[in-house]
C-alpha cells in the first residue's frame, strides 16, 4: 500500500430500500464471506498493533531495552487515540461513510507499519532515548489511525449484519480469527529463533512485512463487501449532541460505558506487565512465551462457536458474568508461579483462553445490541473513549509503580506475585458494575450456571460436539442391543 487513500474516493454502494433492513440473501452470504475473510487476513497486523502483546514486549524491553514506564506509555497510546477519536469522529461522519472511513484508515495504517518495518535497523539499540522517542512517534501514529478504524468498522457491520445472526456469525469468524492468529504466532516463534542468534531485527522486520501484505489482502476483501442500511443515512442526518442525549437516555448503556471504564483500568493497571514478567522474572524464552500465547489462542477458537450459541440463548450480559468471574478465579493462580513450575502456566493460558473468549465476544454483541440505531457511531465512539481514557492512564500508572517497587523489593518474584493478586482483585470488582446493566430478553446468570452444568453443553463449549455425540449415540445403540456388550 503506496498511499493513504482520500475517503471521498471510497465508491459508495446504494442504499438498501426501507422494506429491507438486512442485504438480500445471497447478498448477505457474500458479505459475511468476505467479511471472514478480511478477519483472518487481518489478525496478524490487528496482533502486533496492540503494544501490549508479546511479541512487540520482546522488542521494546529485551532488544531495544527500554524501562518499564516508558513501555508502559507506549502501551497506553492506543487507549489515548481512543479518546481523541471522540473529537474528530462528528467531523469525519458529515463527511464520509463508515465504509470509506475504515478503508482510508485501514490503508493509511497499513502505510504506517511499512515505514515502522523500514525503520528497525536505523533505530539504535545502544540509546534507549532515542529509540523511546521513534518508537513513541510511530505507534502514537499506528494508535491514532487504528482508533478510526475500530469505531468506523463496528459501526459499519452493524449496518448489514442482523442482530438474529451476530452471535453465531462472529462465534464462527473469531474462531477462524483465532485459528489464523495461532499459524501467525507458531510461525512468528519459529523466525524470531531462527533470526535470534544472528540478527533479530531481521527476524522482527520479516513478521511485519508478512502482516502487512495480508493486511493488503484483508482491505480489498473490505472493498468488495457491499450493502448499507437506511438507519446509517439516517444517522448522519442527526446532530452530535442529539446523538448524546440518546446515549444519556439508555442506562443500560450508560452502565455498560462504565463498566468499561472500570475494566480498563483495573486490566490495564498491571496486567501488560505480566510479558514482562515472564522474560525478566520467570526466565522463559520467546519459543515458550508463544506457546503459552498459542495454547490460549488454541482453546478460544475452539470455545468461540459454542459461545455464540449461549449467547444468542441465554444473552450477552450473564455469559460475560459468569466468563469474567470464572477468568479471573483461576487466574489467581498465578500467585504460586515461580521459575521451578511454570508448566503450570498452559493451563492457567488455557483456561484463560476459553473464558476470555466468551467474556470479549459478549462485551462486543452487546454493545452492538444496545446502542440506539440513530445515535450508533457516537454511542460506539463514546463507549470506545469513556473506555479507554482509563486505559490509557492505567499502564504509565503501573509502570512508573513497577518503577518504584524494583530498586526496593530485591526479590522480584515477589512483585510478580503481589501483582498477580491486586491485578485479578481488581477485574474481579468490576462484576459489581456489570450486574447493573439490563440486556433486553436474556437469562440470569443462574440459568447460564445451571446450563454449564451438563457436560454435553461443556464439550460443545470446547469443540467437543464429535466426542459427547459419540458417547450419547454409543449409549442409544447399546440400550436397543443388549447383546452389544457380550
Amino acid at each position: 500500500m503506496a498511499s493513504m487513500k482520500n475517503p471521498s474516493e471510497v465508491p459508495e454502494q446504494p442504499p438498501l430500500s426501507p422494506a429491507d433492513p438486512a442485504p438480500p440473501g445471497s447478498r448477505l452470504r457474500k458479505n459475511l464471506e468476505l467479511c471472514t475473510w478480511e478477519g483472518l487476513t487481518a489478525m496478524p497486523l490487528v496482533f502486533l498493533t496492540l503494544p501490549g502483546n508479546f511479541i512487540i514486549a520482546l522488542l521494546l524491553t529485551q532488544v531495544f531495552d527500554l524501562r518499564e514506564s516508558v513501555y508502559g506509555l507506549i502501551v497506553s497510546l492506543p487507549a489515548w487515540c481512543n479518546v481523541i477519536q471522540l473529537f474528530l469522529m462528528p467531523f469525519l461522519m458529515r463527511r464520509w461513510s463508515q465504509k470509506g472511513l475504515t478503508l482510508a484508515f485501514g490503508w493509511g495504517h497499513l502505510v504506517c507499519w511499512l515505514a515502522l518495518a523500514a525503520a528497525l535497523p536505523v533505530i539504535p539499540q545502544d540509546n534507549p532515548l532515542v529509540a523511546a522517542q521513534l518508537f513513541f512517534i510511530l505507534f502514537l501514529a499506528s494508535s491514532f489511525l487504528q482508533s478510526v478504524v475500530g469505531v468506523s468498522w463496528t459501526s459499519w457491520v452493524q449496518e448489514w449484519i442482523p442482530q438474529r445472526l451476530r452471535g453465531t456469525f462472529f462465534g464462527k469468524r473469531n474462531r477462524l480469527c483465532q485459528i489464523a492468529t495461532i499459524v501467525f504466532l507458531l510461525a512468528a516463534g519459529q523466525v524470531l529463533a531462527w533470526f535470534e542468534p544472528t540478527d533479530p531485527i531481521r527476524g522482527f522486520q520479516l513478521l511485519m512485512l508478512v502482516a502487512i501484505g495480508l493486511r493488503a489482502f484483508s482491505l480489498f476483501a473490505q472493498q468488495r463487501i457491499l450493502g448499507s442500511s437506511p438507519a446509517a443515512q439516517d444517522e448522519r442526518a442527526v446532530k452530535w449532541s442529539d446523538q448524546l442525549k440518546l446515549i444519556r437516555g439508555s442506562p443500560s448503556l450508560v452502565w455498560l460505558i462504565a463498566f468499561g471504564a472500570a475494566f480498563g483500568m483495573a486490566a490495564n493497571f498491571l496486567g501488560p506487565f505480566f510479558a514482562v514478567f515472564m522474560y525478566d522474572i520467570l526466565e522463559l524464552n520467546v519459543a515458550r512465551v508463544g506457546a503459552l500465547v498459542v495454547t490460549s489462542s488454541i482453546t478460544g477458537a475452539f470455545s468461540l462457536p459454542g459461545w455464540g450459541r449461549f449467547l444468542d440463548r441465554y444473552g450477552n450480559r450473564p455469559v460475560m458474568v459468569f466468563t469474567l468471574g470464572l477468568w479471573m478465579v483461576m487466574s489467581y493462580g498465578w500467585i504460586f508461579i515461580h521459575p521451578g513450575n511454570t508448566w503450570v502456566l498452559f493451563f492457567l493460558f488455557a483456561g484463560g483462553g476459553v473464558f476470555s473468549a466468551g467474556f470479549f465476544l459478549g462485551s462486543f454483541s452487546l454493545l452492538l445490541k444496545l446502542v440506539p440505531p440513530q445515535a450508533k457511531t457516537a454511542a460506539i465512539s463514546f463507549n470506545l473513549a469513556a473506555t479507554s481514557i482509563t486505559a490509557a492512564i492505567a499502564p504509565i500508572l503501573g509502570g512508573g509503580l513497577l518503577d518504584l517497587l524494583s530498586p526496593l523489593v530485591e526479590n522480584r518474584l515477589r512483585i510478580l506475585q503481589a501483582v498477580a493478586l491486586v491485578h485479578h482483585s481488581l477485574v474481579l470488582s468490576t462484576l459489581v458494575i456489570l450486574l447493573k446493566v439490563r440486556e433486553p430478553r436474556s437469562a440470569s446468570v443462574g440459568q447460564v450456571v445451571g446450563a454449564m452444568r451438563s457436560y454435553r453443553q461443556v464439550g460443545a463449549l470446547l469443540g467437543l460436539s464429535f466426542l459427547v455425540n459419540y458417547t450419547f449415540i454409543r449409549r442409544a445403540k447399546q440400550a436397543k442391543d443388549p447383546d452389544s456388550e457380550t
